[in-house]
Parts: structure tokens; C-alpha cells; sequence
């Protein structure tokens, strides 16, 4: 299968090194020159619990590439994901036959790539893979994780069974999901929680973790964000995502990471923050639902950001 990386920065660069190192035909594409001159000069330096491995990939530069993929995986940042699925159309890569997998994070993708593609093309994914980005061309990369995904309508195809093998076959762990509205939501709690609370506190998620009334701050913010995915047609609930945070703490999971939220911070990039809580805070406004704590963690990200 011929799959576009639409964004190779951290996960992007963790999900189309493992794709490529499983066989498959993958050019990873992104806007930052460095990066991919990087990648194609000394491939993707992995950095991963004290060792320091190299690794031979495709990469182009975002606007240089003008194949037609079988799949686009599009991972780059919420901001500009529009214009680069806009552009993409227009050099040719996406046609009429490609899929598009959104892996991205945050809430509203799949609304906007159903106004630009046919429901059979879309493709909805979620992630608990962690990933950083330490310089151009090298990735930290480390604990375990999966990847669900499905169609918006939640029908299963070929076309679906067959990324499931090719995704666990390179050890990314596919999930068929019959729900992704209720599957992004609950990706969005991970995000919203963890992506604010550790950029404002500056911690890694186990660090974060660590403080005795995490939960105190945790469980008030979850639940708005429950109220306000019921609106949508999510169904999420506190026992199971409480029990699901405490287990990420682990250094095993994901608790020596710094989410991709705070590694923008320390990096002086724009974070996502609008496409989480800010997100949440907007559809709490159209459903007449107070959510104080995604609004307040809202504006404390904007505070922080260079």
C-alpha cells in the first residue's frame, strides 16, 4: 500500500518509521526543511530508553510531492490541517480513491474533512501513542500504545480489515472501532486533561500524577467534559477514564512523556489548545452547559504560549 505521512514531526515520524520498517511503501512529507533533509541525510535517530538507534525513511518536503497515495495518514497540527488537505488535493495526492485517516488531536477534524471528501473516504483514528521530537530528524520514543480507528458510520470493509494487518504488523496495535465519535471524545478526555494540566504545571504526565490531589483537579474537569460529549454522541464515563490516568502514570505507559501540548510550549509553537478544552468550552456554550474548568484552563494556555 502506498501511504502518505501527511506531518512527520513526533507521531507522525513514530507511525510512518514503524509503518516503513514493516515493509510497507511510505514517504513521510512535512514543512519543516531541516527535518527532512535530516531524515534523508542520517534517517530517523531514535532515542528510546537510553539507546540511540538509526533508521532509513523516505522524506519530502510537503510541497514538493505530487503521488497518488492509496492512504494519507494526516498528522500534522490542528491549525493548519485544513490548507494541508486543501493542498494535497491540489498537487494530486489525494484523489477520489485515496483514504484519509485523521490521527490527529482534538475535536471537529472529521467534520472538516466531510466537507472536502465522500464519507467513503474518511477515516477517523485515535492514538495512546506517545512520541518527542528532540530535533530535526530525531524522535524520543518511548512506552506502548495503539491505534482505533474506524469509519465515521462505524461500517467495517476491506478495506478496514486490511489496515488493521498492516498496522499490526507494524506493531502499532490496531483497533476497529464501531463507535470513533465516542472513541475521538474519549482521546479528547486524555488530551484535555493531560495536555493542559502538565503545560500550565510544567510536568511529565507521571510527575503530574505524582501530587496527591491530581485527582481533585482531574475528576471536576472530566466531568464537564463528559456533559459536553453527550451532546455530540459520545458516551464516556468517570470510573473508566479515572482508572485509565491512573495506569498511564507508569513509566512503562506514557508517564516519562511530556504531552505534545507542552512539548509546543517549551518549543515556542502555537499549541492545539483551541481544538481541546477550547473546543469543549465552545460546544458547552451551544448546549447551554458551564464548563469553568476547560475555560479557565483555556486562557492559561494562551497566557503561556510565546
Amino acid at each position: 500500500m502506498k501511504i502518505v505521512m501527511a506531518g512527520s514531526g513526533a507521531m507522525g515520524g513514530r507511525v510512518g518509521l514503524y509503518l516503513t520498517e514493516s515493509g510497507q511503501d511510505v514517504v513521510m512529507l512535512d514543512k519543516w526543511q531541516d527535518h527532512v533533509d535530516a531524515m534523508n541525510s542520517n534517517g530517523v535517530v531514535v532515542h528510546s530508553y537510553g539507546e540511540t538507534t538509526n533508521h532509513k525513511v523516505k522524506a519530502v518536503f510537503m510541497d514538493d510531492y505530487n503521488e497518488p497515495a492509496d492512504l494519507v495518514i494526516l498528522l500534522t497540527k490542528a491549525l493548519t490541517a485544513e490548507e494541508t488537505i486543501d493542498n494535497l488535493i491540489g498537487q494530486g495526492v489525494i484523489t477520489k480513491e485515496t483514504k484519509v485517516m485523521s490521527l490527529m488531536n482534538g475535536l471537529g477534524h472529521g467534520d472538516m474533512l466531510l466537507k472536502k471528501l465522500s464519507v467513503e473516504q474518511v477515516i477517523l483514528a485515535v492514538t495512546m501513542w506517545s512520541a518527542g521530537l528532540k530535533g530535526p530528524g530525531e524522535l524520543i520514543l518511548e512506552g506502548t500504545g495503539n491505534i482505533e480507528f474506524g469509519y465515521p458510520d462505524g461500517h467495517v470493509d476491506a478495506f478496514i480489515e486490511k489496515l488493521k494487518v498492516i498496522l499490526d504488523e507494524a506493531k502499532l496495535n490496531g483497533v476497529i472501532s464501531n463507535d470513533i465519535v465516542t472513541s475521538i471524545w474519549n482521546k479528547a478526555l486524555v488530551n484535555c486533561c493531560f495536555n493542559t494540566y502538565c503545560s500550565v504545571t510544567d510536568k511529565r504526565i507521571g510527575e503530574f500524577g505524582a501530587y496527591e490531589q491530581a485527582d481533585a483537579m482531574l475528576i471536576p474537569l472530566v466531568k464537564e467534559i463528559i456533559a459536553v460529549g453527550a451532546t455530540k454522541g459520545a458516551k464516556l464515563d468517570l470510573d473508566a477514564t479515572m482508572e485509565k490516568f491512573h495506569k498511564m502514570y507508569s513509566p512503562d505507559v506514557v508517564g516519562l512523556h511530556y504531552p505534545s501540548m507542552t512539548q509546543d510550549i517549551h518549543n515556542g509553537r502555537k499549541t492545539e489548545v483551541d481544538f481541546l478544552t477550547g473546543a469543549v468550552s465552545r460546544y458547552g456554550d451551544e448546549a447551554g452547559i458551564e464548563t469553568p474548568y476547560c475555560d479557565i484552563l483555556t486562557h492559561l494556555v494562551h497566557q503561556i504560549e510565546k
